[in-house]
């Protein structure tokens, strides 16, 4: 349960919430510590270190963060624990499992990379759904980004491929057209113009809004033919996209606080100077950026030093939407390594009849 933090300029947690106790226990910090960590921050100027109170808002934002982490580090400790329990180092079959969210599945199998090693992999795959709700906002985005991506493999694979060999063998057969949808992926994430690239770019510049990156929008996005926003949609900073499965209208009401997301120094601090060795795993993952990711922003802080820019250790915060964008790049690297075998699977009967 989210602690209520009392106050305005200066806050603190509520040391009368009964939920606070078996918090701490869970945590293994004291309430001296965690009240330190979600209501004040550390500044280094000149040599000297400087403490200042957050406002109530920052902390509360700073506490759902760590929130947030805390589960997402959680789910990476448990696909971790299982993948390792079930590995096989020599010459064996091994299974692995990677989890996504209701929708569908696809099992695929691959040789590993080393041929010599003789072990072949299968993995599991829980395919997204796409989502459209009465109110659709930036985790919607991420999610129906993902299908399209996916969408796209499988139109790849099982049309566009089989049609190919179908040719190739002299079957005779009537064509199967599908729409490609390489255009709605453009829109949510190409360099240049893409959605989470026009989000990424707000959160970095101060003073942005959820108006102001609507706006940003509108005017780069108006042109494409995916995209969509009428008078009544800009007069509530909403936008259209035109998915592969149907138009999905989106609200920008609190899609810069949620793809910054930041977590406070301060908070990963506490959760490694836990009792809990459990909690102190927790926060070397939460510490740990994406392997790639971190190669990649490796390769651009050197590429700045030889030109003389940047500054030398200065780590660059990843987004949401860069980190999510990041591993759905490396689930489809994956993905094109194997010979997939996709699953139907059939819509529960809602009315239970």
């Amino acid at each position: 349960n989210i602690l209520p933090i009392k106050g305005g300029e200066e806050c603190e947690i509520d040391v009368s919430n009964e939920h606070l106790e078996p918090i701490l226990e869970l945590l293994g910090v004291t309430k001296e510590n965690l009240n330190a960590a979600l209501c004040y921050f550390k500044i280094e100027a000149r040599g000297q270190s400087y403490t200042r109170a957050v406002q109530k808002d920052k902390a509360e934002k700073g506490l759902e963060a760590l929130i947030k982490a805390t589960y997402s580090a959680m789910f990476d400790y448990i696909v971790q624990t299982i993948n390792s329990s079930i590995k096989v180092e020599k010459k064996a079959t091994t299974a692995s499992a990677d989890g996504d969210g209701g929708g569908g599945s696809a099992t695929k199998k691959r040789r590993s990379k080393n041929a010599d090693s003789g072990n072949a992999v299968i993995g599991v795959l829980d395919i997204f759904g796409f989502e459209s709700f009465k109110t659709n906002s930036f985790e919607q985005l991420c999610i129906n980004y993902c299908n399209e991506a996916l969408q796209q493999q499988f139109n790849l694979f099982v049309l566009k491929n089989e049609q190919e060999e179908y040719e190739q063998e002299g079957i005779k057969w009537s064509f199967i057209s599908f729409p490609d949808n390489q255009d709605a992926l453009d829109l949510i994430w190409k360099k240049g113009y893409g959605m989470l690239n026009i989000l990424d770019d707000q959160c970095r510049t101060p003073g942005t809004t959820d108006r102001s990156f609507a706006n940003n929008l509108y005017k780069n996005l108006s042109n494409k033919p995916r995209f969509e926003a009428n008078h009544r949609q800009v007069g509530a900073c909403q936008f259209g996209v035109h998915h592969y499965a149907g138009v999905v209208e989106y609200d920008t009401e609190g899609f810069v606080e949620k793809n910054k997301d930041e977590l406070p120094r301060e908070a990963t601090d506490l959760l490694l100077a836990s009792s809990n060795s459990f909690v102190r795993e927790l926060a070397s993952i939460i510490e740990s950026p994406p392997k790639k990711t971190e190669e990649k922003a490796a390769r651009s802080s050197v590429s700045k030093r030889r030109s003389g820019m940047g500054t030398p250790g200065k780590k660059k915060n990843i987004t949401v939407g860069g980190h999510f964008a990041s591993q759905l790049q490396s689930l489809r690297e994956k993905i094109d390594l194997t010979s997939p075998h996709y699953v139907r699977c059939l819509k529960p009967n809602d009315q239970l009849v």
